[in-house]
């Protein structure tokens, strides 16, 4: 994820579904250090990687039976020292991050069950300022307590719900959490999906297969879990019980966040990502609005929620599962797996006009302020030629009229919900130029309050961490 507070609007709440490249090896059984995974067991035939994939199926799918006569890997258990960082590329492990003790009592800001890959692990173990405790929101004046309740929805469709409990400025820390859990996003990794040479299937089959493994290691690492954390994990809502997802695997699709900052290698991709599941941040309900954007920090391998807009007391807090910068039909479709029909203002009142706005703003954007850039600069350099005042002067060929599809266009930012974007930040900057420089001062004066707001709403985020 793009570091800085609402410096992006790139999709963070992501469907787990990339397909592999390589597989390498599977998780284990319990343990409660590290454990890596080994195959034993009688000499199998020559197996090969199941060809990749790039999407499960979702919705109903007839169901798809494993294939005859076919055998599960299996594994031992191989116990190391949680902060052993040297582990060999090849080896998948779950670790508890922080690491419990036998003896000493749970870190206060809760654990992470994480399904990772060794070198990966050691990345975090690695960070100059691991470990670090979880960031906690600054109490409100006058509030105990959270910012925020879990309750029932008026729209059964999302059952349950974040509410705002009080009034939230922008840029605020609503929570900040450790993850439930965090795995691999390429499933071919986590589920260890072979088939025997010499055995053709079709890709419904090889995935059955994926997704049979992949539930196993689930288990495994769910029931690492504290009691609580288990049904913290097992309430959250499921929307993929008719596509041959088990329980638990239902659970990651439907409420797994992409995590940016961690990724086997030395560049993300999807397929050496990871994802999360999260008590709180899983209950975040869905809208092309938002008003809640994240961060995640490696040293306290936690995510931090903040106010994206102002929320009032009462209202629910939403993330967009969705790339906002698409069209309705194209975010329809990409909301799709997650069985939602949106129905948020932004979907209501769809038009063509604000599907390309929502998918050109970034490109005009930066048009409208290197045009603006542009005309103040011929003014200074006409103005510094001594060109005469009045018509036809340089001053005369910069006026308020030549604003006007910049204008149109800032309007259409704000009934997007925009506003708390950089590129909504460097219009209302230079419009504050251009104002300034024509002497109408009032005006000046209105776009560089708004450009002062945004940037205190990004510097409210960053005093928070």
């Amino acid at each position: 994820m793009k570091r800085g507070f609402l410096n992006g609007s790139k999709v963070k709440k992501e469907p787990l579904y990339p397909g592999s490249e390589t597989s390498s090896g599977a998780a284990p059984p319990s343990s409660t250090n590290d454990s890596g995974a080994k195959g034993k067991g009688k000499e199998k035939e020559k197996e090969k990687p199941a060809p990749a994939f790039t999407k499960l199926a979702y919705g109903k799918v007839d169901k798809i039976g494993l294939p005859e006569n076919y055998e599960s890997p299996e594994y031992t258990r191989l116990e190391t020292d949680p902060s052993k960082t040297d582990h060999p590329s090849d080896l998948l492990l779950m670790t508890t991050i922080p690491p419990r003790t036998y003896e000493g009592p749970d870190d206060p800001d809760g654990h992470s069950e994480w399904i990772v890959l060794g070198p990966t692990k050691a990345k975090v173990l690695n960070h100059p300022q691991y470990p670090k405790p979880v960031p906690k929101p600054i109490p409100a004046e006058g509030a105990d307590g959270p910012a925020f309740e879990i309750r029932d929805t008026p729209d059964t469709a999302m059952s349950k719900g974040l509410f705002a409990l009080r009034d939230i400025k922008v840029g605020q820390l609503i929570f900040a959490e450790r993850p439930l859990l965090v795995s691999p996003r390429n499933i071919g990794l986590l589920g260890a999906t072979y088939i025997p040479e010499g055995r053709s299937h079709d890709m419904n089959t090889i995935q059955a297969v994926a997704m049979y493994e992949w539930e196993k290691q689930l288990e495994v690492a769910v029931g690492r879990m504290s009691k609580e954390n288990q049904k913290a994990f097992k309430e959250l809502e499921n929307n993929h019980k008719e596509d041959g997802s088990g329980p638990l695997l239902g659970i990651v699709r439907t409420n797994g966040f992409s995590i940016e900052e961690i990724y086997d290698g030395e560049e993300r991709t999807d397929v050496n990502s990871y994802g999360a599941i999260l008590k709180l941040g899983s209950r975040i309900n869905h809208s092309c609005l938002p008003n809640v954007t994240y961060n995640f920090l490696v040293p306290s391998f936690s995510f931090q929620f903040f106010a994206q807009l102002d929320i009032k007391a009462g209202e629910q807090l939403f993330f967009s599962y969705c790339e906002i910068e698409q069209s309705k039909a194209e975010r329809d479709a990409e909301l799709a797996p997650y069985g939602i029909i949106c129905n948020c203002p932004v979907c209501a009142h769809a038009t063509p006009e604000t599907d390309a706005l929502r998918k050109e703003f970034k490109k005009r954007t930066r048009q409208y302020t290197v045009k603006i850039r542009q005309w103040i600069s011929e003014y200074d350099s006409a103005a510094g030629a001594g060109a005469p005042e009045g018509a036809g002067s340089s001053k005369g060929r910069l006026n308020e009229d030549m604003l006007q599809p910049i204008l149109k266009f800032r309007e259409g930012l704000l009934g997007e919900g925009l506003k708390y974007t950089k590129e909504y930040k460097a219009i209302a900057w230079n419009l504050h130029l251009f104002y300034e420089k024509i002497g109408v001062y009032s005006k000046s004066k209105t776009f560089l309050e708004e450009h002062s707001e945004i940037e205190e709403a990004t510097m409210r985020g960053a005093s928070s961490l």
